[in-house]
């Protein structure tokens, strides 16, 4: 369809001409504007010209607005929406004057040009990135529905410059923002996870009939081996399922806990569970076990966020939390029950694939 014209509560989206090349010349040029844009600066309102004329509006996969200002009637920013062959989505791009910026104005024009690639054009994939020095766009992206998905990187046009950069994704069925790949086994400086076996239940009863490991935990102290046999049982089962993940943590040939998911909504949020034997308290083992795990689900599988909860007479739990670097989000009354110590609050802590990753890239550069 041809370029149509868009309007919001202070803007109006229209199709640029080569008439605009004077006002479109005032940002293009601008280093301010142009420092983290794919394009160039423009060194001179030809350039400006000679791009303008590559504009076709009647390109079913390249949809190019100017952005004019109601109040004063002036164009103040450009924009668009197109088809991008190689990631089969549609991308979002947008820019400003610099004496536009922080009046909310990125955030109207992108939520329009979005609605229009949802309602007019049937788009079911929207992606859009910024450099990672521009923070600002992030808070656009996410504005308009679109999620952090992990960095990557872009160069601009005249390849004078490449910056490392933060993607954002929307998906129509949301399927994308995470491939299940189940329980795989992950090794570590000192550690093998992996899936259990029904074979590991001798191991498990160590443990499981530890007062020490299972006073603050929900299931009650395994008292013989025939119910570490059935819990082996159930979780060497389930670990067949490619949306579970739990894994027994082997240390020098022996199952000493496990750390895994204990629920998640297929999508977003994965509540995490671990405990080890009382012996291997205090090694950093436990740690080491939750990064690898952080990791896979974060960088492999797509969750966008990993909670995890310890009772609050437990403070200890706590430390491996914020060893990871995740924050305290607030306590649960009431959280927990259990028949012979009655009930228990819950200490919520939480972090978000992008901080993951922004605290992981820290600690490389270092």
């Amino acid at each position: 369809m041809k370029t149509p014209v868009l309007e919001t509560e202070r803007l109006i989206l229209r199709p640029l001409t080569v008439d605009d090349a004077k006002d479109v010349y005032e940002w293009a040029s601008d280093e301010r504007v142009a420092r983290y844009m794919v394009y160039p600066r423009h060194e001179n309102i030809e350039a400006t010209l000679e791009w303008l004329k590559t504009i076709d509006h009647t390109n079913d996969n390249d949809y190019d607005f100017g952005f004019v200002e109601k109040a004063s009637g002036k164009l103040i920013g450009s924009g668009g929406i197109y088809w991008e062959e190689k990631r089969a989505q549609w991308r979002l791009g947008y820019n400003f004057r610099f004496d536009r910026w922080n009046k909310g104005y990125g955030t109207e024009a992108a939520r329009e040009m979005v609605r229009f690639a949802k309602e007019e054009l049937n788009a079911e994939k929207i992606g859009s990135c910024h450099a990672v020095e521009n923070p600002y766009s992030g808070k656009v992206m996410m504005n308009c529905g679109l999620v952090f998905i992990g960095y990557s990187e872009f160069t601009k046009l005249d390849g004078s410059k490449t910056f490392k950069c933060k993607d954002y994704f929307w998906t129509k069925s949301g399927e994308e923002l995470t491939h299940h790949k189940g329980t795989v086994t992950l090794k570590t400086e000192r550690l093998v996870l992996r899936k259990f076996k029904v074979s590991d239940y001798k191991d498990i009863f160590v443990w499981a009939s530890n007062p020490k490991v299972n006073r603050y935990v929900s299931y009650p102290s395994h008292k013989s081996l025939s119910d570490s046999k059935k819990i082996a049982d159930i979780w060497a089962d389930k670990a067949k399922q490619i949306d579970y993940y739990n894994w027994a943590i082997e240390y020098n040939g022996k199952i000493i806990g496990n750390i895994g998911v204990v629920r998640h909504d297929d999508l977003w949020e994965a509540v995490m569970g671990w405990q080890i034997d009382s012996p291997y308290w205090n090694k950093g083992i436990m740690t080491e076990a939750a990064t690898a795990v952080f990791e896979y689900l974060f960088c492999k599988v797509g969750f966008h966020r990993i909670v995890a909860r310890h009772n609050t007479k437990n403070p200890g739990s706590g430390k491996v939390m914020e060893k990871l670097g995740m924050k305290k989000e607030g306590i649960f009354p009431q959280y927990y029950y259990k028949k012979d110590s009655g009930t228990g609050d819950a200490q919520q802590y939480g972090i978000l694939k992008e901080d993951w990753l922004a605290q992981k890239q820290s600690e490389y550069s270092e």
